[in-house]
């Protein structure tokens, strides 16, 4: 600051007046004289800020001109400037303004202006004084805008607080809606003050908006704190948004269970309704339904689509839930197979949720291949040539996946004939619906997406550095002062809970959401628990990890500790679930009950690799032998019928690259 105020003396005019000269001259007889509409002005500003603040000055004189400059007893001040306007031989216009105010300590500062006139040899001499004070008032507080966030039918929300900073200012507070009120009316420098809303009048959700008004005693100056009321929409959601159902020859996936749940801090009562004359609907236990597909009334070797309507029975203003439904019902008789010669880009393989399809990127393209039959139904070439697609993220839903593609481009320098490269990252959404593709251009998401999630029904896409984006990849929440690279990221569909895993400390992350469709907040995520298993030592790192549907349980695959219970509070490392030494666990997959599907190569047989299915009392309901080779990636299908695996050759040198297809039950 005294640097800055260093610079603003440098740049004073050595000449603090100005000398204006009007027309016509004085007798020996003529009295000067000069008189003006003030005698003193007071000025005031925010600490900070950029004052535009000036005073307009009529002067009447008799005299031979005008002189304006600071008083002889006042040295030049860096934070006034003036200007005369429509000067006449007897009148003028004085322009004062503040300047450069922002640079000023708080505090109170003074000055003196003359204004005179006089003949050439100072003979005859009139002055007028006006006194210019200028305060520099402090009233900061600690945040921009104060933000309260609910959903409608809340009973209350919890107060926010305002911390005023400021040495010497004398202020009050009030506030400008009926709906908010503040503790604390009055102070004079530091001070706290809590602001409550209240709620019980709104009769909708939506956005609410008030200030709380901070004034400046001695000035009068005023000073607006934003207040923000979002209440959030009340809305159903399933714990997934789609099901996929199966009936084949000796492949039978026909019935399943939702949990249904709301954003709400009570539960609602609701109910289900499809079109679909091959769907039966049935509620479990006030929180569940249960969905059944019939064979016999759908479609013969065909897909079928339907729609499930949850919503309330009397409530209007709670939002309803669509859950898409496909059936595959066929006679096909399901064998396992091997698309061999298959050599797709790493690990990049996904699963559709809702068709019974997979996909995979060859080159710039996207495969789409049906994981029953094995047969290819689409190839759409998305990225320019000689580039790799990769980095595919499915959207839950199915309608669409994320992907990019690096682009090197080679110039040619026109004078030298040199040429140099450069890389473009191409960013893409891809329409698994109608099968086009749009490139994404304008986001601002730093690090790399890495997947799509649904939070409290709405969703989102999460980088590495868990920043939390839209669908256009533009940030919407990031934490930067925590943000940390996560190795794998899950969410307990029951909970709405989010585990993000920390390798730089092996430890899990829980994160709490608040979701809002109204505010400046439309997600943000708080940290609640963080926890390193008991039983692994420091230094070993954790591959990777699930957690189950009502987050009870977390599954990892590591050396010591690959199951965790968690009551809401308390974690407990309960150990290895298999602790035979021969046996190697290489990977895991959640299927869409929130269960652990461990795979694993026992080396005590020629058995090979094999998936061990558990159930939910952490007991293994079936054991799958694959009759594969080592794969890099393994995914479930969507109706978690078929296990379909990436063996690279890289990994198997004795087997051609292909992908696997196996049926895990009949």
């Amino acid at each position: 600051m005294k640097e800055q105020m260093r610079h603003i003396y440098k740049l004073i005019l050595l000449t603090a007046a100005i000398m204006l000269q009007a027309c016509g001259s004085s007798g020996d007889k003529t009295v000067f004289t000069i008189s003006a509409d003030i005698t003193e002005t007071a000025f005031s500003n925010e600490f900070l800020q950029e004052s535009v603040d000036t005073v307009s000055i009529d002067v009447d004189f008799v005299g031979d001109g005008l002189i304006v400059g600071f008083a002889p007893e006042n040295a030049p001040v860096p934070w006034l400037e003036y200007r005369a306007e429509n000067v006449t031989e007897n009148s003028a216009t004085i322009i004062i303004k503040v300047i450069n105010a922002q640079f000023l300590l708080a505090d109170t500062y003074t000055t003196k202006l003359r204004l005179a006139t006089s003949n050439e040899d100072s003979s005859k001499f009139a002055s007028h004084d006006i006194d210019v004070s200028l305060l520099v008032w402090n009233l900061a507080v600690d945040a921009e805008k104060v933000k309260f966030n609910g959903t409608f039918g809340d009973t209350s929300l919890a107060p926010e607080t305002i911390t005023i900073t400021s040495e010497i200012n004398e202020w009050t507070a009030s506030t400008d809606v009926d709906w908010l009120s503040i503790d604390v009316t009055s102070g004079t420098g530091d001070g706290v003050i809590v602001a409550t809303p209240d709620i019980s009048s709104f009769t909708a959700s939506g956005l609410q908006q008030g200030n709380v008004v901070l004034t400046e005693v001695t000035s009068g100056d005023t000073k607006l704190v934003p207040v923000e009321l979002a209440l959030n929409n009340v809305y159903l959601f399933a714990e997934r948004p789609v099901v996929a159902l199966t009936s084949t020859s000796n492949v039978s996936l026909v019935e399943t269970t939702l949990e249904i749940g709301n954003n709400g801090k009570s539960a609602l009562d609701w109910q289900a309704s499809t079109s679909a004359n091959w769907l039966a609907l049935t509620p479990v236990n006030g929180n569940q339904l249960q969905i059944t597909a019939d064979p016999s009334k759908a479609p013969m070797n065909k897909n079928s689509s339907a729609e499930i309507l949850i919503a309330t029975s009397e409530d209007t203003t709670v939002l309803s839930e669509t859950i898409k439904v496909n059936f595959y019902n066929s006679n096909l008789t399901v064998e396992n197979k091997n698309l061999e010669s298959l050599e797709i880009n790493t690990n990049e393989l996904l699963a559709s949720p809702l068709m019974p399809e997979f996909y995979v990127s060859v080159g710039n393209q996207l495969l789409t291949y049906h994981q029953y039959t094995g047969e290819i139904e689409t190839t759409l070439t998305v990225s320019p040539a000689d580039t790799l697609l990769e980095q595919l993220i499915m959207h839950p839903t199915g309608d669409y996946l994320l992907a990019k593609a690096i682009e090197t481009i080679t110039v040619e320098d026109e004078t030298t004939g040199e040429t140099s490269t450069s890389e473009v990252t191409h960013r893409y959404k891809i329409n698994l619906l109608d099968d086009t593709v749009t490139e994404i251009v304008d986001f601002d998401i730093v690090w790399e997406p890495t997947d799509i999630v649904r939070l409290l029904g709405r969703y989102f896409v999460v980088t590495q550095a868990l920043e939390l984006a839209d669908e256009n990849l533009n940030v919407i929440f990031w934490d930067i002062e925590n943000a940390y690279l996560v190795s794998e990221l899950e969410v307990a569909a029951q909970t709405n809970t989010l585990f993000a895993l920390d390798n730089s400390s092996a430890s899990f992350k829980r994160y709490v959401p608040q979701v809002n469709d109204f505010g400046d907040d439309k997600i943000s995520i708080a940290l609640t628990h963080e926890y390193h298993p008991e039983l692994l030592p420091e230094g070993l790192a954790i591959i990777d990890f699930i957690v189950t549907n009502d987050e009870s349980n977390i599954y990892a695959v590591n050396q010591t500790s690959e199951w965790i219970s968690f009551d809401g509070d308390t974690f407990v490392d309960n150990g290895l679930l298999n602790a035979s030494e021969s046996v190697v666990t290489l990977l895991l997959v959640k299927n869409n009950n929130g269960q652990p599907n461990y795979f694993r190569f026992d080396r005590s047989n020629d058995l090979g690799f094999y998936l061990d299915i558990y159930n939910d009392q952490q007991t293994v309901s079936s054991t799958v032998h694959t009759q594969s080779g080592q794969p890099r990636n393994v995914i479930l299908s969507g109706d978690n019928q078929r296990l379909i695996l990436d063996v690279f050759a890289t990994v198997e040198p004795e087997v051609d690259a292909q992908v696997n297809l196996v049926t895990l039950s009949q």
